[in-house]
Formats: structure tokens, C-alpha cells, sequence
């Protein structure tokens, strides 16, 4: 008999969704004592980050909490199902579709639902234990994957077992709720929150990240960058850019190209924004999905400015400005 309440598609979808407008924060800032993995969609609800600063404080000294997932729009949500259901039907060509479902439902929640999945309310947060040496703590040995994602397992050896139970009963007297297939996923105020508590309704529906162009990731290259329109932001590349290093000497490359200017466009997708750029100007300019294959893309001069109009076909895509 497992601990914990289940959590059936179908009692989501029975829990109302009474959605407060409650703002998200970025929990980069909100949470500074909390690590928050680069490439996470870092934000959360006001409440729900509160009560993350809470759990961090329920650690022992030393330890903190690194955030592997926090808010998903809803078409991360689909990608990581759409690719798990293919996965389960090219491994198993003779399950029904019911069959192939419910493989895909235990582990990414649906996105076709009424009840929407909780990392895409800004109610949910997936973490992991840091230690005071600053390397991810064993909760998990001597299972691995989802081998070990049942929370109250007990299968466990003993030190792991004691070093998941730090992170669990730190977000739990925090008051999260958890996933029991999945030690690592807690909530508050979303559908699923709700059943495990036995809640009729929830506070979070679905929610979209503000869009946001910054450079704050490895490698990103700008001298500033600031907001200056609803849709608009405008940006200086650097002056003096970094010559490009080789990998394995760590030397200066023989690459002709230096960039100049780095940043992301995030959780843009389809939206309409322009990029106002202040010399010195690149010389050429490209956009990438994944800062390794780059499309150029033209600017029209305004003055002493460089000026690009674009609606990204991606949650995160990169402007890469050479000198």
C-alpha cells in the first residue's frame, strides 16, 4: 500500500479552478538562497515562491535547494508528452492508444485536460537536495531513474533514504504537497495540490511567463540591456568583446568572427517584439534555438540604432551580434 493520495485524471478535472490573478515572480531574485537550474523557466506564484524561501530555511546549514523545473508553458508541456507517447508507441507497437496513455500520463501530466498541468500554473516546482560541498546529495541509491521516483520508497539505503527525507520534510512543513510517484515534485494551490489534500477547489489555473530579454545565462555578451516599450528592448553590445577561446587549449581561436552581443529572447513565442540595438552595431546578425545551429537575420538602421522586428518561433531563442 503506497503512502499518499493518488492522483486520478479524472479527480482533476472535477477540481474548480477559482484563478486569483495571483502574479508570478522570478525566482532567481525572490528565492536567492535557492539555486535555480540555467535553462528552467524560473518562475513561480508569490505565494508558492514564499513558501520555497520557507523550505529553504527548514535545511540544515549548508544545504539548499536546487530548482530543476518550475513554470512550464503549456508547450513545453506538450513537447515532453508528444515525445514520451512516441517513445511508449515505437516501443510498444501493439498497445492500444488507451494503453499508451496512461503509460504517458504517469509520467508527464496531460495537456489536453481541463485540469491543466501544475508546472504550467506557476504551482508547482521540481527540486533537488545541494550539499555543503555544493554537489547534489544521494537521495536515491541504489535505484536509478524512475526506479527511484516513488517518494516513501523503501528500497533505499539507509544514508540515502536519510538524505531524502531532509528535502521532503523541508518542503512539506513548508506546506507543499507532494507527488508520491515523484519525490522530487511539489505543489501548492494547483488541481493536483487540491486531490492530495482534499480540496474541491484551487486558486492557479493556467498562466503564460512575462517575455523577457536578458543576459543572464553562460556566455551571454551584452554592456546592458533595459525595457523600453510594452514589446520593446533596447541593447548595447559590448564595446570590447572577448576574443573566442578554443575548448581544449583554452587560447584565443582562430575563428574570424567575434561576437559582441549575446541574449536570450525567452517565453516569446509568436509574440511580436523588437530589439532596438545602440553601437558600437554587429556587423551581422543571427538567431539560434539552441546557440549552436544560426539562421542570419536582417535589421533595418534607424539613425545611429540597429532595429529588429521579429515574433520567435520558440519559448527561448538566442540574438547572437557579431563584430
Amino acid at each position: 500500500m503506497k503512502i499518499g493520495a493518488p492522483e486520478p485524471i479524472a479527480a482533476l478535472n472535477r477540481v474548480k479552478i477559482l484563478e486569483t490573478g495571483e502574479p508570478l515572480v522570478d525566482i532567481r531574485d525572490f528565492c536567492p538562497e535557492v539555486q535555480v537550474r540555467e535553462d528552467s523557466c524560473s518562475y513561480l506564484r508569490r505565494t508558492v515562491a514564499e513558501m520555497l524561501n520557507r523550505a529553504q530555511k527548514n535545511l540544515p546549514p549548508g544545504y539548499c535547494f536546487r530548482v530543476g523545473t518550475a513554470l512550464r508553458t503549456l508547450r513545453m508541456q506538450k513537447r515532453g508528452w508528444d515525445s514520451y507517447f512516441q517513445r511508449m508507441k515505437e516501443e510498444h507497437p501493439e498497445w492500444p492508444l488507451s494503453a499508451l496513455r496512461r503509460a504517458t500520463n504517469r509520467f508527464f501530466a496531460p495537456y489536453d485536460q481541463p485540469a491543466p498541468p501544475g508546472h504550467c500554473t506557476g504551482g508547482a516546482v521540481d527540486v533537488a537536495l545541494v550539499g555543503p560541498d555544493g554537489e547534489l546529495m544521494d537521495v536515491s541509491s541504489p535505484l536509478e531513474g524512475w526506479d527511484a521516483a516513488y517518494t516513501w520508497t523503501d528500497r533505499l539505503t539507509p544514508q540515502a533514504k536519510a538524505n531524502r527525507m531532509i528535502l521532503v520534510h523541508a518542503m512539506l512543513d513548508a506546506g507543499f504537497s507532494n507527488c508520491r510517484e515523484e519525490y522530487w515534485h511539489y505543489s501548492w494551490g494547483d488541481s493536483a495540490w487540491a486531490v492530495r489534500v482534499g480540496e474541491k477547489t484551487c486558486p492557479y489555473g493556467l498562466v503564460e511567463p512575462p517575455v523577457a530579454v536578458e543576459a543572464r545565462f553562460s556566455g551571454a555578451l551584452a554592456a546592458e540591456i533595459r525595457q523600453t516599450g510594452a514589446a520593446e528592448w533596447t541593447c548595447r553590445p559590448l564595446s570590447d568583446p572577448p576574443a573566442p577561446t578554443s575548448p581544449e587549449t583554452d587560447s584565443p581561436a582562430p575563428a574570424p568572427e567575434t561576437p559582441s552581443l549575446l541574449i536570450g529572447l525567452f517565453w516569446s513565442f509568436e509574440k511580436p517584439l523588437t530589439i532596438r540595438i545602440e553601437p558600437p552595431i554587429p556587423s551581422a546578425l543571427f538567431l539560434s534555438e539552441d546557440c549552436e545551429r544560426w539562421e542570419a537575420v536582417m535589421a533595418e538602421r534607424a539613425g545611429d540604432l540597429s532595429v529588429l522586428t521579429l515574433a520567435p518561433s520558440a519559448d527561448r531563442v538566442f540574438l547572437k551580434g557579431i563584430v
